[in-house]
């Protein structure tokens, strides 16, 4: 299995003429695409308009001319991951590239795009419990592998604010302390710190509750951190009804 820790840099190589640092924020661009509900496609749009609008400023070039350079290479590498392959099949890069380009059309081709990478998502070489990215660290007990993985490792979460956000739930009165709301705070932080959002994204609660497990699985295995199973799955049965009970809210 190719090293996680370098996967990005190594399948980077010869695969595009813009930067990779710039593929990578494109990346996470259509990873928030993704996560997001697609009945709501205009806000995302304009949420994240500054980012997309430097992401074309960066490139030095002409908006259609970078998209159409950098969609091709971000669906590559997104599939690359998920295959675990630095070749990766020809016709799920075609697949996911012909939706990308057409996401933001209509809130109907948004979803498609998000079908999509659904798709790619649950490929066996990484979704399976054993292919999982931190699968000796609590990937095994994922919802939805392996939707965050990718994601994660390119946004380069801060730990701390995380850690930060543990400590203020400890100082809180006993009777008042969730061990989910600093979780799923930190990942709602992670998105716009990441974007430097200044206005609200419409990200799915699906994908906010599964996503800040995913984040909290990364932060345990920079630490080194081992939580007991039975933790674990006491920590994901609450996610998961919280995740039930938000997304039935918004029905």
């Amino acid at each position: 299995m190719c090293g996680d820790n370098n996967f990005f840099e190594e399948a980077a190589k010869a695969m595009t003429t813009i930067p990779a640092e710039l593929i990578k924020k494109t990346i996470i661009y259509y990873y928030m695409l993704a996560y997001s509900t697609p009945t709501n496609l205009e806000n995302f749009k304009g949420s994240l308009a500054s980012y997309r609008e430097n992401l074309v400023a960066s490139s030095g070039m002409k908006e259609k001319d970078f998209y159409r350079e950098a969609i091709p290479d971000v669906c590559r590498r997104i599939v690359a991951f998920h295959e675990d392959n630095r070749d990766p099949s020809r016709g799920w890069v075609e697949a996911l590239t012909d939706a990308a380009r057409s996401a933001e059309k209509s809130p109907q081709e948004a979803y498609e795009y998000q079908q999509v990478m659904t798709k790619v998502a649950r490929l066996p070489q990484r979704a399976l419990p054993d292919n999982r990215l931190h699968r000796k660290k609590g990937c095994a007990f994922c919802k939805l592998p392996c939707h965050y993985g990718f994601f994660t490792l390119v946004s380069d979460p801060e730990f701390s604010t995380l850690q930060e956000l543990l400590d203020a739930e400890v100082n809180r009165e006993k009777e008042t302390q969730s061990a989910i709301r600093p979780v799923w705070g930190f990942a709602l932080s992670h998105l716009s710190q990441t974007t430097g959002l200044t206005k609200g994204y419409s990200i799915h609660k699906v994908h906010l509750g599964n996503l800040s497990y995913c984040l909290l699985m990364l932060a345990m295995a920079k630490s080194r951190l081992a939580v007991p199973e039975r933790q674990l799955k006491v920590f994901q049965d609450i996610n998961q009804q919280l995740i039930s009970n938000a997304s039935a809210s918004v029905k």
